[in-house]
């Protein structure tokens, strides 16, 4: 019987708890999968490449697969993801909310699914980007990272709320023009962000396009009221929102944004979005 070699990735910088975790993963491969599996962990260095290596699993949250998408952008293996961070987004894109036992069995059952990826100004995401508000939020969420998810993304956001300025807008969206003020602009390859916030509902990995969120400016008070309805996906169909499909996309602002890419800040008043159909082959329910 062939052996399959796999390489763990672990977040350099996860927690006592994450790694705790690695090592539960390991002991039961070890007990299930009867040494049709050997496991190599990389906590620290991570291969330069994944060269003799039959699939390779990853361990962290939204900025971890980050990460790994930009440094094996050309991963032709199965991937398997794990959660380890404290959004978890894309993670539960792909699995929901399961047991760490099912999420178990569900990798070495190793049903190979391709999925979706973007870039934007040719940095890769699995996730989304957001310009503006979402970059102001992200540098406000780094001084409060412990304590992350849905709390940390409310307490950032809030102060953000009030004080952000909408913004002009000139968009190409496979060729057709858009200029509009807004408040937010967001591109997605998945439908949820922010620890747990369903931006785009209907957005789909498995699609080959990208969705566009695009908002109008908007009150304070319609700022604060509709946050919660977003968090929770329920706003499409509202008057100031549009929601649009394409594969290629370009925006010009009328100034520097802060971005946010999987969690990653870039700043530009230019962004140019692609879609990588069929990129990464997952291991899926």
């Amino acid at each position: 019987m062939e052996i399959k070699q796999v390489a763990f990735l672990i977040n350099p910088f996860c927690s006592p708890k994450t790694k705790a975790y690695a090592h539960w993963v390991e002991d039961q491969v070890n007990l299930k999968a009867q040494n049709s599996l050997t496991l190599t962990l990389f906590f620290q260095d991570w291969p330069a490449q994944l060269a003799g290596f039959d699939q390779v699993w990853v361990l962290g949250g939204d900025g971890t697969y980050n990460y790994f998408a930009n440094a094996y952008s050309d991963c032709q293996i199965p991937i398997a993801f794990f959660k380890g961070g404290t959004g978890n987004d894309f993670y539960w894109k792909l699995y929901g909310d399961i047991s760490k036992e099912q999420h178990l069995e569900v990798i070495l059952g190793a049903h190979i699914q391709s999925v979706d990826a973007g870039t934007c100004n040719e940095q890769l995401f699995l996730n989304g980007v957001g310009m503006g508000l979402e970059g102001e939020v992200l540098e406000s969420m780094n001084t409060i990272r412990a304590i992350g998810g849905l709390i940390g993304y409310f307490l950032a956001a809030i102060p953000q709320l009030f004080l952000f300025k909408s913004f002009h807008v000139r968009m190409n969206l496979d060729h057709e023009w858009i200029e509009k003020q807004v408040f937010l602009c967001m591109v997605f390859n998945s439908s949820r962000a922010g620890g747990g916030f369903h931006f785009v509902p209907n957005a789909s990995i498995w699609d080959n396009q990208l969705d566009v969120l695009l908002c109008e400016p908007l009150s304070i008070f319609k700022r604060i009221w509709y946050l919660p309805k977003i968090q929770k996906g329920k706003h499409e169909g509202i008057s100031f929102l549009r929601f649009e499909k394409a594969k290629q996309i370009f925006i010009f602002a009328d100034r520097k944004l802060k971005a946010q890419i999987d969690g990653e800040l870039i700043i530009s008043d230019q962004f140019e979005f692609r879609i990588l159909a069929n990129h990464f082959q997952v291991i899926v329910p």
